[in-house]
């Protein structure tokens, strides 16, 4: 696949050492063209709740780690898991301890991993067995990445939009830091983000897009940050 796989992964704070095991057990799955998403990836002074909301809608794919923690987060089930099944993504859920994830229909009408009563915590604490159980999670979500490029039509290259001077400039005029989560969404490299003059950094995105020919990208990204002001400004 040409692009990138993106993996948003949904989890609770109090499950941070499972998270780390796994993660480090799905390194390698980077270098085939898979990135993997959490909440760790906001920087400094972005707001997080925007970040989180436009990961989740450029991701193909989510690993939810169930635990009672994550099932008794309001953001994790009413934003995370409702957005992520609004937008039809694949759900790969993993239960990491014992829970009640048979009372959520959108787990207890999906296979996860372990399977059947098994849980991480409680039936995987010899190192060789947990590590099994790691490679048969990073094998299925592989078959899962090559099917999704199977599924996959190559996308056709937008064609090239015009826009009016007048609506660059109240696009650069009205984006303001919002430009942070645009040019992430859209995959700006950060050396070119680098690159972009302090306090005109809107200008940049604009004219990093014009550059490439993917002006016609903009609506829909801004769509997926919350912008519908400028999305609607953009409108063919």
């Amino acid at each position: 696949m040409s692009s990138k796989v993106k993996i948003f992964v949904s989890y609770s704070h109090q499950d941070t050492d499972l998270l780390d095991s796994l993660l480090n057990f799905l390194e390698g799955l980077e270098k085939e063209n898979v990135q993997f998403w959490t909440d760790r990836n906001i920087r400094i002074g972005e707001q997080w709740d925007a970040a989180i909301k436009a990961s989740l809608q450029e991701a193909a794919i989510a690993l939810v780690l169930v635990s009672q923690y994550f099932l008794d987060s309001d953001y994790c089930r009413n934003v995370e898991i409702e957005r992520l099944l609004s937008q039809k993504k694949f759900l790969f859920p993993v239960i990491l301890s014992p829970c009640e994830w048979r009372r959520y229909d959108w787990l207890s009408s999906r296979h996860s991993l372990p399977g059947g009563d098994k849980t991480i915590r409680e039936h995987y604490t010899d190192p060789g067995q947990r590590e099994r159980l790691l490679l048969k999670i990073r094998e299925q979500l592989r078959e899962r990445i090559e099917l999704l490029g199977k599924e996959q039509v190559t996308p056709s290259r937008p064609s090239p939009a015009t826009y009016s001077g007048s609506s660059k400039v109240e696009f650069c005029r009205r984006l303001g830091p919002d430009w942070f989560y645009l040019a992430d969404l859209l995959e700006i490299p950060p050396y070119d983000q680098a690159r972009f003059g302090r306090g005109d950094e809107v200008r940049g995105v604009w004219e990093w897009l014009e550059n490439r020919a993917r002006l016609g990208e903009l609506p829909k990204a801004l769509v997926a940050i919350g912008r519908l002001d400028l999305a609607e400004l953009l409108k063919p």
